[in-house]
């Protein structure tokens, strides 16, 4: 799903069936908040850089190797 077809609607739904109630209007708000959140995640140039999607372990691999040493 992209980031532009989340609506309130459907945050709403997304987590009443995850039995997560909200208040009137708080779906948009979310809604607003995670399409800027997701944007911003997907324009960041350090993402392409990290490998955590190549395989399945990859973010554990990840997180070991940002481990003090």
């Amino acid at each position: 799903m992209a980031a532009k077809q989340l609506t309130g609607d459907t945050v709403e739904t997304l987590l009443a069936v995850q039995g997560v109630g909200l208040a009137p209007g708080r779906g948009e708000r979310l809604a607003q908040g995670l399409k800027a959140s997701i944007g911003a995640s997907l324009e960041d140039p350090a993402r392409s850089e990290l490998e955590l999607d190549a395989e399945p372990c990859g973010f554990v691999l990840g997180l070991q190797q940002c481990k003090a040493k």
